[in-house]
């Protein structure tokens, strides 16, 4: 016998669902908002928001200031630096390549560049990060150090690479390692193919197609866009990035001219144009699209994944899924220059987009997951509102003195309610300070270090990097007992036995 269904009842229920829909979404942006207000108040975000849902805007925020010394303030259209988010873009334009037949992604590079020094290494490789390539700021520090006052193009870090012929780190495919060398070589690659310069062809098959008229690729001479940063741990006071010295913070600077993996220049509202048309299959075809955002697997035929994470890299993008069922696959990308973070988040199964940017130097991928799980009926992630005791302790330590710093710390660190302690960050302060040129810094610097000992007594860290500080000032006997104790700890400290026999002990 069928059920009879009540279409009264049927028709009320659909009703009431219908009528709930702007209340659960606007349950969902006020608790966005306030979880944005909150990150804001403890200076913890300063930039813009937008979330889309369908391919629709649901939400938009903007907080703080792009230019703060002339009180312009951030918005939609703000113009800013994509950073590593730049490398989707990158990835999209070989794919196209390979849509076209012009490439395959099995080929290997040292067909369409053959002077690449690498035979066994093939797109796919620089694609998902797995070609083992020496890492571009490492190979061209000694270059930097030659020519400080040069911004490295990506013609001279090539010629770099092809000159140097440095050994992998890795055979091709065994393992995998971030590396900004491997977007840089995709991009000449890209040129070499197209026969365009970069610029030209993304402005061309990606800019014009996904309607961004606001984006573009910075070169070498044109101005970056404002960023702000922390100089160290021993500063409260963020100090815009132009202003830095940049033989002292030579990275942004040098390197920042590179593009491949980095220098796109866009706006919220081109990167909300650009997901909808990758969305839609108009950039590449669905097919190519699934691999892109496919988890690497290496040669040992095992799926990479980041810790005990379900974090893997696919194509031009970083991938995850939640561990419980039913299972949700993201695709994302996050990028970081000096004063600067950037993300675009897609929740593949729900279509769901977050787009976000900071111009001072905040961390984005807590706010990321936090902002995704209140679209999904789940609470944020815990975010630490507290003031770094680490960096107050700084900043007092090189304005007052070690016995001034030494009363502030022990009347804070008690007071748990405004203040955390963090193991690294006292670390990265004592380096920060070590690295100073002022010989008073690096008495600050050893007694930081002897405070992490002090603090964190069973880590064979905190003995290593005071060992470190230690032997790099001429107290050896006291180095050789910092590494000791280190080692007992930590007995897999490779580099602390190898510097027990640099100071003569067997």
């Amino acid at each position: 016998m069928k059920r009879k269904i009540n279409c009264g009842r049927l028709s009320l229920l659909l009703f009431v669902l219908l009528i709930n829909q702007p209340v659960i979404a606007q349950n969902r942006n006020s608790r966005i908002d306030s979880l944005l207000t909150t990150l804001a108040n403890h200076h913890l975000f300063n930039g813009s928001v937008l979330v889309a849902e369908d391919g629709r805007i649901i939400y938009k925020k903007s907080i703080g200031y792009l230019d703060a010394a002339h009180r312009i303030p951030n918005s939609d259209t703000t113009h800013f630096n994509l950073a590593s988010l730049s490398k989707p873009f990158t990835a999209i334009a070989v794919l196209q390549l390979v849509q076209k037949g012009k490439i395959k992604l099995d080929d290997v590079c040292a067909k369409y560049l053959p002077d690449f020094p690498y035979p066994t290494v093939t797109i796919k490789h620089l694609l998902n990060h797995t070609s083992g390539l020496p890492v571009l700021e490492r190979y061209e520090a000694d270059y930097i150090k030659a020519h400080p006052d040069e911004p490295v193009s990506n013609e001279s870090a090539y010629a770099q690479l092809v000159q140097l012929k440095l050994p992998l780190y890795y055979q091709p495919g065994d393992n995998w390692g971030y590396n900004n060398a491997n977007y840089m070589v995709l991009a000449m690659l890209v040129e070499k193919v197209s026969k365009m310069p970069f610029a030209a062809y993304l402005k061309k098959n990606i800019f014009l197609p996904a309607n961004m008229p606001h984006t573009y690729l910075r070169s070498a001479n044109m101005a970056n866009t404002i960023r702000y940063t922390y100089t160290s741990m021993y500063t409260t006071t963020r100090q815009n990035v132009d202003s830095l010295d940049h033989h002292q913070y030579n990275t942004y600077y040098n390197l920042g001219a590179i593009y491949g993996p980095g220098n796109v220049i866009s706006t919220l509202q081109d990167l909300f144009n650009f997901d909808n048309t990758l969305a839609a299959g108009k950039l590449i075809n669905a097919d190519l699209m699934k691999i892109a955002f496919t988890p690497v697997t290496l040669n040992n035929g095992k799926v990479f994944h980041q810790g005990s994470s379900t974090r893997s890299y696919g194509l031009g993008w970083s991938t995850y899924n939640n561990k419980t069922e039913p299972f949700t696959k993201f695709a994302f990308h996050d990028g970081h220059i000096v004063g600067l973070t950037t993300f675009l988040h897609r929740n593949l199964e729900k279509r769901q987009t977050i787009i976000f940017y900071d111009n001072t130097d905040n961390a984005p991928l807590q706010p990321m997951v936090s902002i995704s799980n209140i679209l999904n009926g789940l609470p944020p992630q815990k975010i630490e509102v507290r003031q770094s005791l680490v960096r107050v302790y700084g900043e007092t330590l090189v304005n007052k003195g070690i016995d001034y710093a030494a009363v502030k710390f022990n009347e804070l660190k008690s007071d748990t309610t405004n203040y955390y302690m963090d193991e690294m960050e006292m670390n990265h302060l004592g380096f920060d300070l070590l690295a100073a040129p002022s010989l008073q810094y690096k008495t600050y610097a050893l007694e930081v270090f002897k405070l992490n000992t002090l603090l964190y007594p069973n880590s064979g860290n905190t003995y290593d990097s005071y060992a470190d500080a230690l032997e790099r000032n001429g107290k050896k006997e006291e180095a050789i007992a910092m590494y000791r104790r280190s080692i007992v700890l930590w007995p897999g400290n490779e580099e602390g036995k190898k510097a027990l026999l640099r100071l003569g002990v067997r």
